[in-house]
């Protein structure tokens, strides 16, 4: 937990949802340099259809087509030799790997990409385990893509509801983690892909100074809590973050299954079914 750490969409919501697994998530970032955990099997799975997903956008850059069938055969391949960190079954590896062959189907046939990355167009995956250095720390925001030799323009693709000041935030902190290391001048305006439902609906953000003035004030933010909870958590230890003795709010808690705090089912099972304590 680097005082200098800058944002991501992940931790900053790990951070705010309960501190405690934010600290036992992240070890490495103690100043001791301990290895990180292995992910949990739903975070084993995006990342392994993330790395499949883009080495199909890097083979189409190179001039290959793409091939559903192929496609789901290489899906299906990854997925057994994970088998045991996933913890799914062979028919629900071949219904996963189904729905992300129909989820690039509906993307690579959707209007906007196929005018701007079609094949053989040039095309950047920058790595989203990878950070850039800053004045002030490290800043945890890669795109999805880069496209575009001229004037690259930023992509990112996102999935579930659509939330218009939030795509905004991410626009402009992935444009500033972009134009930090990137040699060329870029396309202000950011495209958000987001898949709703069985579509993708195609959004344009354009940067503007007010927000990357909001985006700045949120990664100061961000680093206020980042270093408020490190001078805690070594300061008084683990049981002083927010929620690690409270059976209460373990009853709502998105974390509870699978704690890495060591709760067991049926400790979260009496405190899911305890009274509620109002005065």
């Amino acid at each position: 937990m680097n005082r200098g750490v800058g944002w991501s969409r992940s931790r900053r919501w790990l951070l705010e949802t309960c501190a405690r697994r934010f600290v036992l998530t992240y070890p490495g970032g103690s100043g001791k340099g301990g290895p990180l955990p292995e992910p949990n099997p739903r975070l084993g799975l995006r990342r392994l259809l993330d790395a499949a997903r883009r080495d199909l956008l890097e083979d189409r850059s190179e001039g290959h087509a793409w091939s559903p069938r192929l496609h789901r055969v290489v899906l299906e391949r990854r997925m057994d030799d994970e088998a045991s960190c996933l913890e799914l079954d062979a028919v629900g590896r071949r219904k996963e790997a189904r729905e992300e062959v129909r989820r690039m189907a509906t993307l690579l046939r959707h209007p906007w990409m196929a005018h701007h990355v079609p094949v053989g167009g040039p095309c950047s995956l920058p790595s989203s385990l990878e950070p850039v250095q800053e004045e002030d720390g490290l800043l945890w925001a890669a795109p999805s893509m880069i496209v575009g030799k001229k004037k690259p323009r930023i992509v990112l693709l996102r999935e579930g509801r659509h939330r218009g000041p939030v795509d905004d935030l991410e626009a402009a902190i992935n444009f500033r983690w972009t134009a930090s290391f990137w040699s060329h001048p870029l396309d202000r305006t950011v495209t958000v892909m987001r898949r709703v439902g069985a579509s993708w609906i195609h959004r344009m953000v354009l940067v503007t100074p007010d927000m990357e003035a909001s985006a700045a004030a949120l990664l100061d933010h961000d680093r206020r809590a980042f270093a408020s909870v490190r001078r805690r958590w070594q300061r008084y230890g683990i049981s002083s973050l927010p929620l690690a003795s409270s059976a209460v709010h373990c009853r709502r808690c998105p974390f509870a299954e699978g704690c890495p705090g060591g709760a067991t089912p049926a400790v979260i099972d009496q405190a899911r079914r305890a009274p509620s304590t109002k005065s």
